[in-house]
């Protein structure tokens, strides 16, 4: 998997906003709010082809939960990018 190309993640106050830019018409744009969390897994994820197996090896060393607990949060992501398209699989 990896993350669709244009997408943008930009920090606005305390909101961590995906930006996905609209190539047809000029003026709009979807937009996207992440948790620090799924801010912190996009950043780790991003311009790179990656599995649901590497996000949970990541989580599991930066948060310190256990491998559970990370597979749920990781797959309710990955579903979470999937439904919106965000992402696409190889």
């Amino acid at each position: 998997m990896k993350i669709k190309k244009d997408l943008i993640l930009r920090r606005i106050g305390n909101e961590n906003i995906i930006i996905v830019p609209d190539r047809y018409i000029v003026d709009m744009t979807e937009v996207f709010s992440l948790n620090e969390t799924s801010a912190w897994i996009w950043e780790q994820i991003q311009n790179r082809e990656f599995s649901i197996e590497d996000i949970v090896e990541l989580v599991e060393e930066h948060y310190e939960v256990g491998r559970e607990e990370a597979m749920k949060d990781v797959q309710f992501f990955i579903n979470f990018l999937r439904k919106k398209e965000l992402i696409v699989d190889n």
